[in-house]
Order: structure tokens, then C-alpha cells, then sequence
């Protein structure tokens, strides 16, 4: 049994001393992504015309077969001998645990059964896990991936929608306290609002209630604007979140279509690492962890009719490899140490996926 991760300084530590996460998230299963799925529109709309296209009985047998076979624990023997990958981050819904139409501060057990499927297998292989609230009730942005079909971000407008999500991250933390392999919370992914301080409240908030059931694991709390922006956080970070790591995603224009063509030249590399060491800046000041939540290029396929897919990903894989450089000596202490990070993402159809359809 290995000891909780903790914060110290800039690093992750255990009992035996720092520990770097490296891994990928599972994508389009607990939460499904258009891009992912190769259908357009969000989950919602996708289960919904399924549902009246198949009937009830045939819906559910599909989702329930659907959710059992995307990880396996096959899946965890391959991510972890073959891929060498010891973290993985898994995005899920609210409406696993909660039903719209219904009491909302009720959560249902189909959600833990969905979850657990997916840690248990982790903590056999000694993976750890991060789980990733990627979708909440009216939506913590304006995009496609939380789930909203209305591109606002209504969640930070209805406090009884925050206070849903934090009785679910509660319920989340008694189920996880005693699982040391659980590497940690990411309480809400890419949260977007103009007024900073509903973001920072909503996570003093969480924080606060958390730890009244779990006082060990770790958050991992994105920046605002699409987990970029960390100005407006408190002056004493380590005081008002403490055991916490700071999320950011780093994405690369060099890896996807219509930018300009990477060659690695020494200037685009420096704009990787520019736009990595601007994202930290918050963290470098206030000699705060980081851990990069999301990244990866996207790929090139005959499979979508794509030119010449061979060239493309030659490219876009050498940026993946910059990027991961950069990375490597990353810490915001300065001294030369590797950060976490998790590439977006393990399974697709074919886009971003590690692993993906043929």
C-alpha cells in the first residue's frame, strides 16, 4: 500500500519522496465530446436521439455495455506496462450522480458503480487516479465538452447549482479518503467566468467541505478562462488552499490544423515554452506546484480523408515531443525538476487518441 500523495513546495510528494505524474486522460467515456465520438453535438443531445431512435430497453443495454468494455482492466495493463504511464485523469459527468429532473442533492450509485469500475482497476495496477468533474450543471463555460446546449455558462449564475456540486464532490471524498492510489480532486474542469472571485469562492467553498470528511487528498484546481489564468487567486494561495496544485492546460496552435507549419526551429520553441512559462507565473511567484491537465496535438487520418496524414503526424508529433521537454524541466522552483502532466487524450476515434479505431 503506498502512503497519500501530498504537496511540499513545488512538488508531489510520498512518503518516499517526489513523484511525477505522467498520463492521459480516458476522454469520451463518462463524459462524451463530439470530436471524440465522431457525432456532432454534446452528450445530452447524442443520448437523447439514440434513446428515440432504439427505445428504452436497447438504450440502456447499449450504454451499460458501452461503459463496462471502454476501460478494462486490459486497458490498465497496457497503459501501464506498454504506455509506462502511471496517472490517469478521468473526466466524468454530474449526470452519472445526478439526476436533473430530480433531487439533486440525492446522488445516484450508478455513478460510484461507473467510477469505481475504473479506479479499482487503477489501484490493482498501481496506476493513480485524478477524478475530473468535467461537466456540471448549467455549465462551469461556455463550451460543447460540459454539456450544455445554450454556450453560457449558467453555473456561476445559481448558487443551488454550486451547492449540488459541492454535495457531490463530498459524497465523491467519503467514498475516495481511504484510496491512496486516488492521486487527487480536479473539481471542475476549464471553468470560465468574467468575475473571478465566483471561481475562487466556489473553491474556498469546496475546499472548506471537503475536508471535514477527507483532510489527505489532494485538489487540483484549474485557472480560470479554460484553466489559463490564475491572476485574480489569493495573495496567500498556500494558506487559503492548502495541499492543492494548480492546473493549467497547454495547448499548441503548432499542433492543429491551419497554424503555422512546426519545424522545431529554436523560435517555435521558445513560443512552447513561452506560453508554458507564461501560464506559471502565478505559481513560480508564490513557489507553488503545477501540473499540466491537458494537452496534445491533434492527428491526421486517411480515416477522415485527411492529405497526406503520414507528413502531418511526423509534425504534430514532434511537437508533442517539445512539448514534453519543456515539461521535463518545468518546475516552478526553478531547479531543473519535471512537472505532471496528463496528454488529452488515451482512447478515441482517431483525433487525439493514444490509442484509437483502425
Amino acid at each position: 500500500m503506498t502512503s497519500f500523495l501530498k504537496v511540499s513546495g513545488t512538488k508531489i510528494v510520498n512518503d518516499d519522496g517526489p513523484v511525477v505524474l505522467k498520463g492521459a486522460a480516458t476522454g469520451g467515456h463518462l463524459n462524451m465530446e463530439n470530436f471524440i465520438t465522431g457525432y456532432p453535438g454534446h452528450e445530452s443531445e447524442h443520448k437523447a436521439v439514440l434513446k428515440s431512435k432504439i427505445g428504452e430497453e436497447k438504450f440502456k443495454f447499449f450504454f451499460d455495455k458501452f461503459y463496462e468494455y471502454f476501460w478494462t482492466e486490459k486497458d490498465a495493463i497496457f497503459y501501464k506496462e506498454e504506455l509506462n504511464l502511471n496517472c490517469l485523469r478521468i473526466p466524468f459527468n454530474y449526470r452519472h450522480f445526478i439526476d436533473d429532473e430530480g433531487d439533486m442533492f440525492t446522488i445516484k450509485p450508478e455513478g460510484f458503480k461507473r467510477l469505481d469500475a475504473i479506479v479499482d482497476t487503477c489501484t490493482k495496477h498501481q496506476i493513480y487516479t485524478i477524478l475530473d468533474l468535467h461537466a456540471v450543471p448549467g455549465g462551469q463555460n461556455q463550451d460543447w465538452h460540459s454539456d450544455s446546449s445554450v454556450h453560457k455558462s449558467l453555473f456561476w449564475d445559481f448558487k443551488i447549482f454550486q451547492d449540488v456540486i459541492i454535495n457531490l464532490w463530498v459524497k465523491l471524498a467519503e467514498h475516495y479518503k481511504d484510496n491512496t492510489w486516488v492521486a487527487g480532486y480536479n473539481p471542475l474542469n476549464e471553468p470560465a467566468v468574467s468575475d473571478h472571485s465566483k471561481l475562487v469562492n466556489f473553491y474556498i467553498k469546496v475546499e472548506e467541505a471537503v475536508r471535514t470528511v477527507d483532510p489527505n487528498h489532494i485538489f487540483f484546481l484549474d485557472g480560470n478562462t479554460y484553466a489559463m489564468d490564475f491572476r485574480q487567486f489569493p495573495k496567500d494561495p498556500a494558506k487559503a488552499f492548502p495541499n492543492t496544485v494548480l492546473a493549467i492546460h497547454d495547448y499548441s496552435r503548432f499542433g492543429f490544423p491551419g497554424s503555422e507549419t512546426y519545424v522545431g526551429s529554436e523560435e517555435q520553441k521558445a513560443k512552447l515554452k513561452h506560453q508554458y512559462e507564461r501560464k506559471v507565473e502565478y505559481m513560480k511567484k508564490n513557489n507553488l506546484p503545477v501540473w499540466n491537465g491537458e494537452f496534445g496535438p491533434v492527428y491526421a487520418s486517411t480515416f477522415r480523408g485527411d492529405a497526406d496524414p503520414e507528413a502531418t503526424n511526423k509534425v504534430r508529433y514532434q511537437v508533442l515531443k517539445d512539448q514534453l521537454d519543456v515539461y521535463k524541466h518545468g518546475d516552478p522552483s526553478g531547479d531543473g525538476a519535471a512537472i505532471g502532466w496528463s496528454i488529452w487524450l488515451y482512447k478515441d476515434i482517431g483525433y487525439q487518441g493514444l490509442t484509437y479505431m483502425g
